[in-house]
């Protein structure tokens, strides 16, 4: 067997993969790219980023969300329409396609070769590619080498996932009807994410945490908004939940707590984590080391224990986000092609898509406390921001962490209509060390959402000029 050579060998056409793969391509290196799946765009497209967002987007149309807050006194301007799992899968599976139409068009255009079939390591320079079209094997060798093969929903053996009952995050998108009731277990993003989505359509959801807090990295009043606009108050939400036994039921699905307290619903979605994609990679015979998590161990360069083989994205851990992923593919490619000029971005926006949405960049007031910093909070709540009250998004607020001596903005947290758009408006602010005098001195549109940052830090210069004072008082003095 003849290996063709290749400057770059990538593995995984997920946001790293891609990012690496074009990165390289650009700089006119010969790139080859492996994707033992179906179809492309890795857990992203396919089972996670897009298609929860899809469904979310899609359950927030079909169910009139934002029309029943604004017409709430007129039930005859919203047309009922009949929503059903098979409605929301072919939504699902239109941007699906659309999407891997854009992923193939990109690499044809770029001169980049594709192999669909599953890879693994012969050694530290050459792989062994199964396809997946003809069955027999290719092999390749590469000068580097970029692991970006993701992640999968954790199943561990104990419990009795059947993808039809018992659920994780991909047989999540493959159920056949919408449930009556729902049990998930797991309160990080996943599972909040879901949680809020079933609720808005009408599903009573049991949310069991393992932990004392929702979503426990957010800022504390940004968990108590969301928990107090759960969708139709729909969910039922239980915390140090302990020790748990999952079985299936006559009924469904049952989880018994800590031997005592039960919960049956219709099916249950299991939320409790992720694991590293490197099962068949034989990553061992290329002198790649995992961590002490499981996931692959790379260095500020994103490289391996061996020099010339890098991982990137959600197989190399923290923060496994589809944003940071693109940033870390394109930085190993640079510096594969020893070309690096910037590091991993040290503040980048985080968005959760509960209903309604979140965003944060910078820290939190606890962080700030924590730390012995002098601070004042601004806030403004949606139900005072004109185009809250205009677009019936009026749950939600924005929460600005200022110093007090410096007047400089240290955070900035979101929920509400367009949290994840207008952070990016505060990731700038941050990133060159900005005063809230920038939001202050400055015009914005009017009404928008954006606005919410110069009503915010007006209530933190506020607190600053004339000391502490109700907060409701201080979000209503915007001149």
């Amino acid at each position: 067997m003849t290996a063709t050579h290749y400057d770059f060998i990538i593995i995984g056409t997920g946001p790293a993969g891609l990012a690496a793969a074009m990165t390289a391509a650009k700089s006119g290196k010969k790139v080859l790219v492996l994707e033992k799946e179906g179809s492309l765009g890795g857990v992203c497209v396919n089972t996670g980023t897009f298609p929860s967002k899809t469904l979310r987007e899609a359950v927030l149309y079909l169910t009139g969300h934002l029309k029943r807050k604004v017409f709430e006194d007129d039930s005859s301007s919203i047309r009922d329409v009949e929503i059903s799992m098979e409605k929301l899968k072919q939504r699902l599976h239109n941007v699906r396609i659309e999407e891997q139409a854009i992923i193939t068009c990109q690499l044809e255009r770029n001169g980049i070769d594709l192999i669909r079939g599953s890879a693994r390591f012969i050694n530290d320079h050459g792989i062994v590619v199964t396809s997946l079209a003809e069955g027999r094997e290719i092999e390749a060798t590469g000068e580097r080498i970029i692991i970006a093969t993701g992640s999968n929903p954790r199943n561990p053996p104990d419990i009795p996932f059947d993808h039809e009952t018992i659920l994780d995050s991909t047989s999540i998108l493959g159920i056949k009807q919408i449930p009556a009731s729902m049990i998930i277990l797991g309160g990080g993003v996943i599972g909040s994410e879901y949680a809020t989505i079933f609720a808005a359509l009408g599903v009573k959801v049991t949310l069991l945490d393992r932990g004392d807090k929702l979503l426990k990295f957010l800022d504390h009043e940004i968990i108590a908004e969301l928990q107090n606009n759960f969708p139709g108050g729909n969910i039922n939400y239980i915390n140090n939940c302990g020790k748990f036994l999952i079985e299936k039921s006559t009924s469904g699905a049952k989880v018994t707590l800590s031997g005592e307290k039960i919960f049956e619903a219709d099916c249950l979605f299991f939320a409790l984590g992720r694991e590293a994609n490197t099962v068949g990679l034989d990553i061992e015979k290329a002198g790649v080391r995992l961590n002490e998590h499981h996931y692959i161990e790379v260095n500020e360069l994103y490289q391996t224990a061996s020099p010339n083989i890098y991982a990137v994205g959600d197989v190399v851990g923290w923060p496994s986000l589809a944003s940071t992923s693109i940033i870390q593919g394109r930085l190993a490619a640079l510096n594969g092609l020893k070309t690096r000029v910037e590091s991993f971005p040290r503040i980048f926006p985080f968005g959760i898509y509960t209903i309604p949405e979140i965003s944060y960049v910078g820290i939190t007031e606890e962080e700030a406390r924590a730390r012995d910093y002098k601070i004042v909070i601004g806030r403004c709540r949606y139900h005072e921001l004109p185009r809250g009250q205009i677009s019936g998004e009026n749950e939600g607020m924005l929460k600005m962490i200022v110093h007090r001596d410096t007047r400089e903005i240290l955070g900035v947290h979101i929920i509400g209509g367009g949290a994840t758009e207008v952070i990016h408006i505060a990731q700038m602010a941050l990133l060159y060390n900005a005063k809230i005098d920038i939001f202050i001195d400055n015009i914005f549109n009017f009404p928008t959402y954006s606005e919410a940052l110069k009503i915010a830090a007006l209530s933190a210069s506020n607190h600053i000029q004339d000391g502490d004072r109700p907060e409701d008082e201080a979000c209503k003095r915007r001149k």
